[in-house]
This record gives C-alpha cells, structure tokens and sequence, in this order.
C-alpha cells in the first residue's frame, strides 16, 4: 500500500480503533495510547500484512493483543463501567425522549458487559460490535475456533441474564 493511501486509511480508521479501546479499558487517556501504539505498529509492519483480511480487521487484532497485554502486564481485569456519555452519539437530537431511552439501555448493556471475565468480554466486542469474522477474532485471542464459540456461548448467556 502506497504511503498516502496508508495514511488516508489510518485516518479513518483511528476512530474506530479509539472507540473500540475506550470500550476495553474504559480509560481516555490509555485508549488514546493504545490506538496511537496500535497505528504506529500497523506503519512499522504494514509491509507485513497479506491481505488475508481487511486492513481494519488486522488492526483490530494488534489492538486487543495491546488491551489483553497492558492489563496482564498490570495484573488488572478489564473494566467496562464508567461513565456512557464518552461511548454514545445521538442519533436525533430532536427525539430527546428516544435517545435517553437509548443511552439507559446502552448504559445497562455496558454495564453487564463490565461484569463478565475479560476474555468473554473482549470476544464479544470484536465479534459482535465490531463485527471481526471468527477466524480474526481466535487469532487476536489466541484460542481455537471451539474455545472461542464457548467463550461467546457462554458470554452471551451472562449477558442475557445480566440485562
């Protein structure tokens, strides 16, 4: 990839990356850090990426090794609860009733997803909010495509009794 189209696409990747590490950590300042540590690691090694899966997939992947390798380095669990208003954009700001419903639903989910294990939780945002296929998602976890349909049942079953 040529060095102009890299840089275009960095740039309209980094707010994705950013939301999806201020979901993981649930800390501005550290996702800043991690998305910023995750696209110089994608300049420094873009010679290295295949094609094998889309540039934001890959991306993806180097920045949940980055989550998962910052919390085990600190021996720390990750921590979804906070404050929602840093994760929601309103939809219409002329439907206020609409979007208060919409952040106390989100902010429900956010929490329960605060509560499950780490693992679980990281399954299920690349899964099912970013929407990785699997095959990306057992490579940025490093398990089997077995465990991780274990760690997604069992993920969303807590989730469900959870909210």
């Amino acid at each position: 990839m040529a060095p102009a189209a890299l840089e275009l696409a960095l740039g309209d990747l980094e707010p994705a990356l950013r939301r999806f590490a201020l979901r993981a950590t649930r800390d501005p300042e550290l996702s800043k850090d991690l998305t910023q540590e995750t696209l110089l690691t994608v300049v420094q090694a873009h010679a290295d990426f295949q094609g094998r899966s889309s540039l934001r997939t890959w991306a993806l992947g180097i920045l949940s090794h980055k989550v998962i390798d910052h919390f085990r380095a600190r021996h720390l669990t990750l921590d979804l609860e906070g404050d929602d208003e840093q994760l929601l954009e309103t939809a219409s700001p002329d439907d206020v009733e609409r979007t208060v419903s919409a952040r106390q639903e989100l902010g429900r989910v956010e929490r329960a997803l605060g509560q499950l294990p780490g693992r679980e939780r990281l399954a299920l945002l690349l899964t099912d909010v970013e929407g990785l296929d699997r095959e990306a998602v057992c490579h940025a976890l490093d398990v089997s495509p077995t465990h991780l349909r274990v760690i997604l049942h069992r993920g969303r079953n807590r989730l469900r009794r959870l909210v």
